[in-house]
């Protein structure tokens, strides 16, 4: 039985004062370097149009940071050269320098390249079209040459794929080199024994999680194959890792995942199973998408039914929907509707009701009372009239007449600042493929990831109220611990959640590695910069005009716009710099001068 793992904030780390951030003048230093030759950026083809291959093309960035090295960043050409570019000691940018060229095939269809760094001395390269290169870099802080070691290409990948994680193992006889691959494809198309249902979606993710073997103290590293073992799941994963301490995958998905094939465990379909008490794969009854007026409801029904085989009956707080007599949807509303401004109206395969709200401005939680069959679709338009009533947590101007807002109540929080999504952080052991760890958390808003040590599980960052809330996934190895596995709050953004929901362009989310800052992107040239509160000096006395209470902390905000970027292709952080990726500019901005 798998162990419910708690994500428990630490109090210690969660600041309930904190009011809003403020708009610094300071400028900030922008380093500049022209690249020649145009950044690798290649859109999703004609035939990947489902949402699974969307969702995997947002997270694409195309900017990769050494996490052994943070000061140095990776990025691939259009003429499939991998660029090196280095933050030097003394705060200047190099010039960019190719470290590698990409095998030319005429037959390989236009991909973007992944890379990952599993240790530092080895390096992964995906070209996006299945194939898999290793290759020896114990050189990547000087920009020396790599030199390719071993080339595999994944017979069952469906381009394009992503390179999403890889971990390195050191053995007393044999070095071993994970990585994992995530691509989409059709359910009929997916080689292993799948066991979700073809009728439910169109496409699937597909996690390809391969082991690479060499010798240890040969002249010449051979490098081979030692395992193979593929995943599908209905959704695309936020968050995908290899534990590099006890060969197991961490997922934070909102659908299932299932092993469907083990090289070490091919004759053994009994051992290939489901894994994880997940969501069941079956679309919804109906949709809804409500605004502070009404709520207008989606049913799909099939082309031979007509207006007269329908029945809806509206009610001061419950509604009742029968198609040829059977009883489709009924119950109590969240709330009060007008009756007789509720109607409906059938439209070729599509049954819409609208339901006016007898209560304008209430955001419903749920349509109809304790029925999970629904999904709902978010308005824009309501999205942004509840940002606008939180928009004192933040601002583009700086504030010089010392009006102070109240600190954020989370009784104030809106419905729609809650994800109900369903969203579960599993733990799945590779040899047994079960599911040792696992833990809800639905309601938390996914913000991002990020690599903090090396050496450890990448972090996940969920958004907690109003602020985003970082966790390190880690293993226990003292005897002393009953659980050799748990999650732990480690740094906490004030207020990130919400200032990333109010920015309606953006692209990237990262932070810092020492946690001293958040930064944001959108698609073209801003960034926006979120420092932690630093305390004033002790010589400087500041009060709130309006209260008259002494100001001890301020949390600043930076708004940087880039010239020359019309569109950000890449964003990374460390602890000095911000790097940020354009088509023909690499920028820089120096964060921590000091």
């Amino acid at each position: 039985m798998a162990v419910q793992i708690d994500f428990k904030p630490n109090r210690d780390l969660l600041d309930p004062k904190f009011e809003s951030y403020r708009l610094s003048l300071d400028p900030l230093p922008v380093l500049k370097q022209q690249l020649s030759g145009g950044v690798e950026s290649v859109d999703l083809g004609d035939d990947q149009y489902g949402y699974l291959h969307v969702r995997m093309a947002g997270i694409v960035n195309h900017l990769f940071q050494d996490s052994w090295a943070p000061e140095c960043v990776f990025f691939a050409s259009e003429a499939h050269h991998v660029f090196w570019v280095k933050l030097s000691q003394d705060g200047k940018l190099t010039k960019p320098r190719i470290v590698w060229q990409l095998p030319s095939d005429s037959s390989r269809p236009n991909a973007n390249t992944t890379i990952s760094f599993p240790c530092a001395d080895w390096t992964v390269v995906s070209d996006g079209a299945g194939g898999i290169y290793l290759l020896s870099t114990p050189s990547r802080t000087e920009g020396e040459p790599w030199q390719l070691c071993h080339t595999y290409h994944v017979e069952s990948c469906y381009p394009p794929c992503h390179l999403l994680h890889s971990v390195h193992y050191n053995f007393p006889s044999s070095h071993q080199v994970e990585c994992l691959l995530a691509h989409i494809s059709r359910p009929q198309d997916v080689e292993g024994n799948l066991k979700l249902s073809e009728t439910t979606m169109h496409f699937v993710c597909v996690l390809e999680w391969i082991s690479f073997s060499s010798a240890v103290g040969s002249e010449t590293v051979s490098w081979n194959i030692k395992r193979q073992r593929r995943l599908v799941g209905g959704s695309f994963p936020n968050y995908a890792a290899i534990d590099p301490a006890g060969g197991a995958l961490c997922l934070a998905s909102e659908r299932e995942f299932s092993f469907i094939y083990d090289s070490q465990k091919q004759n053994d379909k009994d051992e290939v199973e489901k894994v994880g008490d997940l969501k069941p794969s079956t679309p919804p009854l109906y949709t809804y998408i409500q605004s502070l007026e009404d709520i207008t409801v989606v049913f799909k029904i099939p082309e031979t039914i007509t207006k007269g085989d329908i029945e809806v009956d509206f009610h001061l707080s419950s509604m009742e929907v029968k198609i040829r007599g059977k009883v489709v949807l009924q119950g109590l509303l969240w709330n009060n509707i007008d009756v007789e401004a509720s109607t409906w109206t059938v439209e070729e395969t599509k049954l819409e009701v609208i339901l006016t709200k007898k209560e304008t401005g209430l955001v419903w939680q749920e349509l109809v009372k304790g029925d999970s069959r629904g999904e709902e679709v978010l308005d824009p338009a309501l999205v942004e009239e509840i940002h606008n009533r939180l928009a004192h947590l933040t601002s583009e101007n700086e504030l010089i007449d010392g009006s102070a807002k109240p600190a954020y109540n989370p009784h104030q929080l809106e419905e729609c600042d809650v994800s109900s999504e369903f969203f579960m952080f599993l733990r799945l052991e590779g040899d047994s493929h079960h599911v040792t760890h696992q833990s809800n958390i639905g309601g938390h808003q996914w913000l991002f990831q990020s690599m903090v040590s090396p050496e450890k599980l990448p972090t996940l960052c969920l958004r907690h109220d109003v602020d985003g809330l970082l966790w390190q996934p880690k293993n226990v190895l003292s005897e002393d611990e009953p659980e050799q596995f748990r999650v732990e709050h480690i740094a906490t953004f004030p207020a990130l959640g919400f200032v990333q929901a109010s920015k309606q362009d953006r692209k990237y989310i990262v932070g810092s590695p020492d946690f001293s800052y958040a930064v944001l992107s959108d698609n073209t040239r801003h960034i926006y910069i979120y420092r932690q509160p630093e305390s004033l000096n002790a010589a400087i006395e500041l009060r709130n005009r309006k209260t008259g209470q002494e100001v001890s902390s301020i949390a600043k905000q930076h708004v940087v716009n880039l010239e020359q970027c019309d569109a950000i292709l890449g964003l990374q952080a460390c602890k000095h710099c911000i790097f940020v990726l354009s088509k023909y500019v690499l920028f820089a901005i120096k964060i921590n001068e000091s």
